[in-house]
């Protein structure tokens, strides 16, 4: 019998519908503001759910879903996938032309045609749908508003349009690589000549009248400058009853807010951003919950009546050793402090409890052992295929040693463990063999500065773990001082980003130490701490580093400065 691993995960646009129907989780995350009719972009770097959460919105994907459960087709919002790791947007005919102006009209005529092209795609294969857009009227409107009569009446309305968006595609090739180039630009389509009329035509027909179709334009990072101006000034249309545009794109190489005619568009005035890295720091948070979710959606592939918590349990010598460690640092308050509150003694175990644990095994003794679904949830930094990645060879190993047989309750907290820092090792071998060969901008002396900055940065970790007085688990971190030396915070910046490329490091947004203001902090990828015998579920703090002390860091291997009890940590907010 062919085994089936629950954790196996790919790129979403690989996964076939049901399995997006099946796995995906509406709750405890922003996904059902895709619904609305604001412009909306989609923050997240690869593996964060930005194309899985555009695909399960897309009509395509609506449309089987409710038909597998036997309801009723919904054409209030028409959900349309436009991916951009397409040979089409990634066309290069408009280097051919010196004039900006022509570059960009260029640029807007492939656009054009392929978001028509997944229009109709997403119209296609429905015999209602074909049957609603068959009148000869409506091939007559939008022959008419086209000015051509090419269009296959003996087709259905959809299929007969991507026959016309090929045949253009082809046509406008043809011109551009001919002797009279500039014949292209009399006819070149734009958003106005075709988009706009091509929704108003299908919005006259009952069937779709209530419609708002939703453009979903995916891994937008990808898009040349035009591009990127040509769709920040379709964002900027006023009117968005008719349709407005869904962006999902990573927050490295995030694409400019500038238009076509040099404004800019404004967040929450043109569009609204959402993050999809999720903060976390218990179980009661939205990630922790979805995260629960998912695992257990997946756990009833191959069992109804698996719990996350049993499936991944955790080690018992950790729980008992924990606890006792608990009852060291609560005897030590007490001891100290004649007067306190419960709270305040609750805030105290919290925040030295584990500290006592990780620190008590002493600098030469074995790594500790890491399992238990929460740890799982912890060492994901808040993003889904890293959540699924170490359950994927978690399951496979259980299999091997099992004998095949797929009939698994659980996962060892020994076969969890051992995971654990084997993804771990893997990842800092990636950065001790340099990320040059698979991270484009990077060199094979930014791979060493890099290693050796993530290299002090937990060094730094470590010793905070181990002796300091009042936040010895903070494992995220802020930049300060970079007002002094622009060119040490672009040498710094450049690797940081190189970092974000390669998913070690992520980038969150909090509150300052001052009122009212907002700062950058960094998250490294929390995978990459039990090689080095750190508690990945960290707490409410970060450190604040000096900008030259992570330059000497990175590019002279200097240790960064530590003091048991300094002042530079700012404290988070609890409902961040």
């Amino acid at each position: 019998m062919k085994i089936v691993n629950p954790f196996e995960f790919d790129a979403a646009n690989n996964l076939p519908e049901d399995d997006i129907i099946d796995y995906f989780i509406e709750d405890h995350n922003y996904s059902r503001f895709l619904n609305s009719s604001r412009n909306i972009f989609l923050l997240g770097e690869r593996g964060s759910g930005k194309t899985m959460t555009l695909l399960y919105h897309s009509f395509r994907v609506q449309v089987k879903k409710k038909l597998k459960n036997g309801e009723k087709i919904d054409f209030s919002k028409i959900g349309v996938h436009i991916p951009c790791n397409t040979p089409l947007f990634h066309k290069k005919e408009y280097l051919l032309f010196n004039d900006e102006f022509k570059k960009s009209i260029l640029c807007e005529h492939y656009l054009v045609l392929t978001i028509v092209y997944s229009i109709c795609e997403a119209l296609s294969g429905l015999e209602e749908i074909d049957e609603a857009l068959s009148s000869d009227e409506l091939f007559e409107d939008i022959e008419y508003l086209l000015a051509t009569n090419n269009l296959k009446r003996k087709k259905s309305f959809a299929e007969s349009l991507k026959l016309f968006v090929s045949r253009e595609l082809n046509v406008a090739q043809q011109k551009i690589n001919g002797p009279n180039a500039n014949e292209f630009f009399a006819n070149a389509y734009s958003f106005s000549s075709f988009v706009i009329p091509l929704i108003t035509v299908i919005k006259s027909v009952d069937l779709f009248k209530s419609s708002h179709f939703m453009l979903m334009i995916d891994d937008a990072h990808d898009l040349n400058k035009y591009q990127t101006e040509t769709i920040n000034s379709w964002i900027a249309y006023r009117d968005h009853s008719d349709f407005s545009f869904k962006i999902a794109t990573a927050k490295i190489n995030r694409p400019s807010l500038i238009t076509a005619t040099g404004g800019s568009i404004l967040e929450g005035h043109d569009f609204i951003s959402i993050d999809m890295e999720k903060s976390f720091q218990n179980s009661k948070s939205d990630f922790y919950s979805m995260a629960k979710d998912i695992l257990e959606r997946r756990l009833k592939i191959i069992s109804e009546n698996l719990s996350v918590e049993t499936f991944f349990p955790p080690n018992l010598s950790f729980v008992k050793d924990l606890d006792i460690c608990k009852e060291i640092v609560k005897k030590r308050f007490e001891e100290s402090n004649s007067t306190y509150t419960p709270k305040q003694l609750s805030d105290y175990i919290y925040k030295y409890s584990r500290a006592e644990y990780f620190k008590s095994r002493g600098a030469k003794s074995n790594l500790p052992p890491y399992s238990g679904f929460e740890t799982i949830v912890d060492l994901s930094s808040g993003v889904i295929r890293n959540l699924l990645d170490p359950c994927y060879w978690m399951y496979d190993s259980a299999i091997s040693q099992n004998k095949g047989n797929s009939k698994i309750k659980h996962i060892p907290y020994a076969i969890q463990n051992d995971i654990i820092k084997q993804r771990s090792l893997k990842m800092w071998e990636r950065l001790k063999n340099g990320l040059d060969k698979e991270i484009e901008g990077c060199t094979f002396e930014d791979g060493k500065y890099l290693n050796q900055l993530f290299e002090n940065i937990h060094l730094l970790f470590i010793r905070r773990l181990r002796e300091h007085k009042s936040e010895p688990r903070a494992i995220t971190f802020s930049i300060s001082g970079i007002e002094k030396d622009e060119i040490k915070y672009d040498s710094v910046i450049h690797l940081l980003e190189i970092a974000q490329k390669a998913q070690m490091l992520y980038t969150r947004i909090s509150s300052g130490k001052e009122m009212g203001k907002h700062e950058l902090y960094y998250a490294p990828n929390r995978m990459l701490m039990p090689a080095k015998g750190l508690d990945p579920h960290g707490q409410y703090s970060r450190v604040s580093i000096k900008l030259l002390d992570l330059y000497n860091a990175a590019f002279s291997n200097k240790e960064l400065p530590f003091s048991k009890d300094d002042e530079e940590y700012t404290q988070g907010n609890l409902f961040e």
